[in-house]
């Protein structure tokens, strides 16, 4: 007959009470839960952050059409994108820029829709954006678009929605022109 020695059993009892790594443990188990939720909050804010950065882009180059001011200066397509990217803060790449300015007779001809946007061979964007400055009581829609990077986060979260880890953000503005005379 086998007996226990004392040692055993007092080692044996005192490991299984001793809870000294119990909370390395289990901030070990949910660690990766911990920071796969703190990765998608970062990633959120900073997607809110720059729709927030687009939109208020949109509004200020609808200023400039609302009010004639794009028509009467006669206004380019280059020279709208480059206030558009002067109200983006220098972090944001111009190059991801897209602006679509368009009018149209009425509200219901509209479309507001977000764009799908096509590429070409080498990646690169290949849209045809429009740009028209609008007339006098005209219903316009400027879309400021930007296609953000984003990170396929630990439990294969992915905010993506343009293709190949890029995500669409566009500021968007509907509105009819003030009267105003050329």
């Amino acid at each position: 007959m086998l007996s226990r020695s004392p040692s055993f059993e007092s080692h044996g009892h005192r490991l299984l009470h001793d809870t000294r790594g119990a909370v390395m443990i289990e901030f070990a188990i949910c660690s990766a839960a911990f920071f796969a939720l703190m990765l998608a909050c970062a990633q959120t804010v900073m997607i809110f952050f720059i729709q927030q950065v687009l939109q208020t882009a949109a509004e200020g180059g609808a200023r400039y059409i609302v009010t004639g001011q794009a028509n009467q200066a006669g206004m380019t397509s280059s020279q709208f994108r480059s206030y558009a990217c002067s109200q983006i803060p220098p972090v944001l790449d111009c190059s991801k820029l897209f602006i679509d300015v368009r009018s149209a007779s009425d509200f219901g001809e509209i479309d507001a829709g977000d764009p799908i946007i096509t590429y070409n061979t080498s990646g690169d964007v290949n849209n045809n954006w429009q740009f028209e400055a609008g007339t006098s009581g005209a219903v316009m829609i400027v879309r400021v678009m930007y296609l953000w990077n984003v990170q396929v986060g630990p439990l294969n979260l992915d905010f993506s929605n343009a293709g190949s880890g890029r995500r669409l953000l566009t500021g968007t503005m509907v509105f009819k022109s003030e009267a105003y005379g050329k």
